[in-house]
C-alpha cells in the first residue's frame, strides 16, 4: 500500500512483486538498511522513494515488534504505522482482511462527486463518511473495486465516456450539473 501512493497500479504490482522476491519476509525487511530500501525503490521508478523506503522499513519494524509480525486488522492501529493514512488502512482492511471498508482513492473521490453521492467541494477524506451513510455495510468492500473499474473504463478523469455510461440518466455530471472545476 505504501508503494501504491501516487503510483500507477502496473508499477505498484511490478515493484511489489520484486520487493517480496528480494525481501522474502518481514524479518528481512526489518534488517534492511533504509538507504538500501530507498535505492531499491528508486531504481524501479517509484516516486517519493526516499520517504516510502523509510516508511516500509519503519512500518515493518513496528509490525514485527509491537504486533508480533502480524499486520493489525484495526483501522486506528493501522493508521499509527508510518505512511498509512485512512485510504491505505481501508485498503489493508478490505483487500488484506476481507473486512467491510471503503478505501477512497482518486477514482472513488471523483466518481462519488460526479454522481452526487458526495458534495463536489468536500475533502476526499470526508467522501468515505458520505458513502458509509448511503451504502449498506455489507456492500462497502465492493465500492472501491467497482468505482476503480468504472473510473478506468468509463468515468475517466479526462474525457469521460458519459454516452456509454449505464448511470448517465442518474448522473449530475452527465447532465452538466457538476463540472470538473467544481470537484475538489
Amino acid at each position: 500500500c505504501i508503494i501504491s501512493q501516487r503510483m500507477r497500479d502496473e508499477v505498484t504490482y511490478r515493484v511489489w512483486d520484486e520487493l517480496f522476491r528480494k525481501y522474502r519476509d518481514i524479518e528481512t525487511i526489518v534488517k534492511t538498511p533504509v538507504e538500501e530500501m530507498q535505492e531499491f525503490l528508486r531504481k524501479r521508478g517509484v516516486g517519493l522513494w526516499k520517504t516510502k523506503g523509510e516508511w516500509i522499513v519503519k512500518a515493518s519494524r513496528i509490525i514485527l515488534e509491537k504486533y508480533n509480525g502480524k499486520v493489525p486488522d484495526d483501522v486506528h492501529e493501522l493508521m499509527k504505522l508510518p505512511g498509512i493514512g485512512r485510504k491505505c488502512a481501508n485498503i489493508v482492511l478490505a483487500y488484506g482482511f476481507g473486512k467491510q471498508a471503503i478505501p477512497v482513492d482518486t477514482h472513488v473521490n471523483r466518481i462519488s462527486k460526479r454522481l452526487g453521492l458526495a458534495p463536489p467541494r468536500v475533502q476526499p477524506e470526508k467522501v468515505e463518511e458520505y458513502l458509509r451513510e448511503l451504502i449498506p455495510r455489507g456492500k462497502w468492500i465492493y465500492v472501491n473495486h467497482a468505482m476503480v473499474d468504472h473510473g478506468r473504463s468509463i468515468c475517466k478523469p479526462i474525457r469521460p465516456r458519459c454516452n456509454e455510461c449505464p448511470l448517465r440518466e442518474l448522473c449530475p455530471y452527465a447532465k452538466g450539473l457538476v463540472k470538473d472545476e467544481d470537484i475538489k
